[in-house]
């Protein structure tokens, strides 16, 4: 059997949130981890791609694109690494080896979920705080076990809570792919309403759910489509919010950029 590397605690904790997230930057790790130093960080990173456990999209020959944080991703040896532990689902496994493939939108629409989770981090505080799940924790037994099979049936892009006191409020957030067709829009739409109504099983209420609309365009669309999907539901239980892609980008998933579907 071939000996694996030997890793520092903090070098398995950027494996496992590349798992976790699939892409994420310097910058975004460091804040996730919460660490000051930027140059353990840099050296943590470099020491785990000549041990190729991880790689980076980056490309230093070109002017414009060098100066654009670069993004880092698990390479089979960390696959292995994260594997030998027993702690993770093949199934899920077998997908981080597409990722050295994946399209710049696809990378895109992961920092985008990053810089989500960034902002409930940094918003938690001692009278409010958020935890939240990523789609790579749906597959697992140990995580909000009232509500993985909603999940695992809806596949949000990210599932959150926010705490205050005993109060809890759950959302799902949804980025709305550009290039989405419009049939299919529609078809997602009316899942999301169909399992919010039908599928949330828990006592509390169902989540809020969030849609990141790429354009002013879709967002209108959407709030259309949505109005129109609501008229056929009596109960007034689900609630629906839209904002555009470049206001989650300015002000943070939790700014006042949302707009209720009414």
């Amino acid at each position: 059997m071939q000996t694996l590397p030997t890793l520092t605690t903090k070098q398995t904790q950027i494996l496992k949130l590349l798992y976790n997230y699939r892409y994420l930057t310097r910058p975004q790790l460091q804040t996730l981890l919460k660490h000051k130093d930027k140059r353990r960080i840099i050296s943590w990173l470099k020491d785990l791609r000549d041990k190729q456990y991880i790689d980076w999209k980056y490309n230093a020959d070109d002017f414009i694109a060098k100066t654009i944080p670069a993004n880092y991703y698990l390479v089979p040896g960390g696959i292995r690494h994260l594997r030998a532990t027993g702690d993770y689902r093949d199934t899920e496994l077998r997908k981080r080896y597409k990722d050295k493939d994946s399209t710049d939108a696809f990378i895109s629409h992961c920092l985008l979920i990053v810089d989500c989770c960034l902002a409930l981090q940094a918003k938690s505080d001692e009278s409010r705080q958020y935890t939240w799940l990523l789609p790579s924790g749906y597959a697992a037994d140990d995580h909000q076990s009232d509500c993985l099979e909603f999940l695992r049936e809806l596949k949000p892009h990210l599932f959150f809570t926010k705490h205050e006191g005993r109060t809890k409020t759950h959302y799902v957030v949804e980025d709305i792919v550009a290039t989405l067709p419009r049939y299919q829009l529609r078809k997602r739409l009316s899942q999301y309403i169909d399992l919010l109504e039908n599928a949330w099983t828990s006592d509390e209420p169902a989540p809020i759910a969030l849609f990141i609309c790429p354009t002013k365009a879709d967002l209108i669309y959407i709030k259309r489509r949505t109005k129109l999907l609501l008229e056929d539901i009596p109960s007034q239980s689900i609630s629906l919010r839209v904002a555009t892609i470049d206001n989650a980008r300015a002000n943070a998933i939790t700014g006042h950029i949302w707009e209720e579907v009414e």
